[in-house]
């Protein structure tokens, strides 16, 4: 379609009428829409091909919140009545954080339905929708900069599709929200720009629709009403009273949601408390310097959105340190985005493109900046997904003015053009080759939880979160489900030791107390696990039977028998149906010597959990101190029904036996434990000592120097 400006026009200095000659026609090529759609399902392409890789990952961060630990996702389709009633996170805890984002989460439970426990469809669904994004996302671009060279839209969406700090939005299941508020975002001003177009009311119905279910997606849509009138203003001729009519709209549809919002949660902003380890910007002794961090820091979402390295999950305390406002880096962000106001400012009146990708990342960035008031995070990368369209925008418009691009959008003059201009195409194939190869090597680290982890843990070292994180998972992944012992003791090991930094950073951090004390427990250093359960009871009041539990069992280990007890007690108060808090209850009335008190807690725990080989071995236990041996006898063999090759089971018969002075039956156990454990130098040591008995001095001779040696090695 080609459109013909002035074709014939009046010479009024001559008083003649002259047709003006083809030579002097001004002819502007615009693409059909045949091959928008092309170019766009191209870019699409293009983004679903970048995230291919993370098809095969597994839940990771912030997934277990809404998915896989979420007791209301979990029940599938018949939750989303109840998704759609509750706050965003409520099948994970009851803390009221103020968000409702029903959309994703109904999302979640209908392919729990399909495929429980398969993260597989979920990170489909995203790079899909990811994918759909860039698609309207150019469709977008294309129609508002019909005046521009093709470059723009097609550049823009590109760099939106190829940007590795998107790379946490799209491979973290989590952020759909995100993924679904920008989708319907772009389709709240692509059915409004049309609508200025051709004036037909059913555009800018389905535009309010898709802005509302922006809303349901994530409460930062509420930005987009003050990006409206400016959008308004920029593409179209509607005159300022038509653009005040206009705008009411999606104030209309935006007071709508809120009230919503306040039926379903009874609140605005939420209850949740701002924490210093979620949002170091608290720990500022003035306003100035918590002002002067959140410009820094707006300063660090410029640079990452130009040079993407490193990028990591988490910026939580205190990997970005306060500022003083007379810092560099506060003082070179506000230089910078004061230059950027001033170029939006005057732009506005001449309708600048590249003010109005200004205005939009100011407006899209403001409520997560910190700098209006602070929020829950210091900083995320997630943040800037949507805001980072303007900048997309202003450099595409700011590289096509550069290069004086011309405003044709033929693909075949534009390609001349380009590679006529050496130094656009390098920048260009430089630009999109470099952001592509981060982006497909930054989704490679977010295929679980550990590699994540273990990679942003050297970029974040300074994060007390990472370090807790990392600990936890290596403790809580690998650690407790490893039955190898040198193995096991090796992620112990690394465990404490990220464990240990994370509390060095912030000594209050309760729950990385609690997961080091943990981990010094199964790491057999009972000494070191108490005063860290007891610096986490400190810090925080834990509410959860597990803690007491393990507390419960450093105590015990140490022989605080008394304060294990206590502990256990308080478990069973918090969960009454927890057969693991009146077995080690009873285990320590055992150790304590109080028989009958040990008795009542170990059947107690029998009776919940009768498979419960451990609290059985534990009664046997008990009858032996009381010298009841054959009922210990009984106790042990039903454990060895339970769990065959139960080696602490097999010594203890050996030991009833040899109690018994029935010193043949004792060998033939102890000799089992042998042949499973020939370095354990106890048992070593009592086959000797009943090879004694038994009159064999030679064995008992054999035996007796093999456990000196093997003591000696240990």
């Amino acid at each position: 379609m080609f459109t013909v400006h002035n074709a014939m026009k009046k010479q009024k200095n001559t008083g003649e009428t002259k047709i003006v000659t083809p030579q002097n026609i001004r002819v502007t090529k615009v693409a059909d829409k045949k091959t928008l759609r092309i170019i766009a399902f191209c870019c699409a392409i293009l983004a679903f091909l970048l995230y291919a890789n993370t098809l095969g990952h597994e839940y990771t961060v912030d997934d277990g919140t809404v998915i896989e630990n979420n007791k209301i996702t979990k029940k599938g389709i018949s939750a989303i009545p109840e998704i759609f009633s509750t706050s965003y996170r409520k099948g994970f805890w009851d803390r009221n954080e103020g968000l409702y984002r029903p959309l994703s989460v109904a999302m979640f439970a209908i392919e729990w339905e399909l495929a429980p426990k398969n993260p597989w469809p979920g990170h489909l669904m995203n790079v899909i929708l990811f994918a759909l994004t860039v698609y309207l996302l150019f469709m977008l671009l294309a129609s508002i900069f019909k005046e521009y060279s093709l470059f723009v839209p097609i550049f823009a969406a590109i760099l939106f599709a190829i940007h590795p700090i998107h790379t946490e939005v799209v491979a973290n299941i989590k952020s759909r929200d995100e993924i679904l508020c920008l989708l319907f975002v772009i389709l709240t001003f692509k059915w409004l720009h049309d609508y200025l177009q051709n004036k037909n009311i059913v555009l800018l119905i389905l535009s309010a629709i898709a802005f509302f279910m922006a809303y349901l997606s994530k409460e930062s849509a509420i930005t987009i009403v003050g990006v409206i009138p400016f959008f308004i203003w920029f593409f179209s001729k509607a005159s300022i009273p038509q653009n005040v009519k206009i705008s009411s709209l999606y104030f209309g549809v935006t007071g709508v949601y809120l009230l919503l919002r306040y039926q379903i949660l009874g609140e605005m902003r939420g209850s949740a408390e701002i924490q210093l380890i979620n949002n170091s910007i608290l720990g500022a002794s003035s306003g100035m310097d918590q002002f002067g961090t959140a410009m820094a820091i707006m300063g660090k979402y410029l640079y990452l959105l130009i040079i993407p390295h490193p990028l990591v999950f988490d910026y939580s305390y205190n990997q970005i340190p306060v500022v003083s406002i007379a810092s560099a880096g506060a003082l070179i962000s506000l230089i910078i985005y004061g230059a950027l106001a001033f170029y939006a400012v005057k732009g506005v009146a001449k309708k600048d493109a590249i003010a109005f990708g200004i205005i939009f990342f100011a407006i899209t960035v403001s409520l997560v900046s910190n700098v209006l008031f602070l929020i829950e995070s210091t900083m995320a990368e997630r943040f800037i997904y949507m805001p980072s369209i303007g900048f997309c925008i202003a450099i595409a418009v700011l590289i096509s003015k550069t290069f004086k691009l011309s405003a044709s959008q033929d693909l075949t003059a534009l390609k001349t053009q380009i590679i006529s201009k050496p130094i656009l195409l390098t920048l260009v194939v430089v630009l999109f080759a470099g952001y592509s190869v981060k982006t497909i090597a930054r989704n490679n680290d977010w295929e679980n939880n550990l590699k994540l982890l273990a990679a942003d843990v050297k970029s974040s070292p300074n994060s007390a979160r990472i370090r807790y994180a990392y600990g936890s998972a290596l403790l809580i992944e690998k650690a407790l489900k490893e039955e190898n012992t040198n193995v096991k003791n090796g992620y112990l090991d690394r465990s404490i030791a990220e464990l240990q930094k994370g509390v060095a950073i912030l000594p209050s951090y309760g729950e990385a107390w609690y997961h080091l004390g943990l981990a010094y427990k199964e790491r057999g250093n009972a000494g070191a696990a108490v005063p860290a359960f007891e610096q986490a009871r400190g810090y925080k009041d834990f509410k959860e039977a597990d803690f007491y539990i393990s507390s419960g069992l450093a105590y015990g280990l140490t022989g605080k028998f008394d304060l294990a007890i206590h502990d256990f007690t308080r478990a069973i108060e918090i969960d009454p149906s927890n057969p693991e808090a009146y077995n080690n209850k009873g285990l320590y009335f055992s150790e304590k010597g109080t028989i009958d008190s040990a008795m009542i807690f170990l059947d107690k725990a029998i009776a919940m959990k009768p498979e419960f080989h451990q609290a059985i071995y534990n009664k046997g236990n008990t009858f032996a101190k009381a010298n009841n041996f054959p009922a210990a006898i009984q106790q042990y063999n039903k454990a060895l029904e339970l769990k065959p090759g139960y080696t602490d089971a097999v010594l203890n018969l050996g030991n009833c036996y040899a109690a018994m002075q029935d010193y043949k039956n004792a060998l033939i156990y102890y000799r089992k434990v042998e042949e499973a454990d020939p370095g354990n130098h106890k048992v070593i040591y009592n086959i000797g000592i009943t090879y004694k008995f038994l009159g064999d001095e030679a064995n008992a001779a054999l035996y007796m120097d093999k456990a000196a040696k093997l003591q000696g090695a240990k």
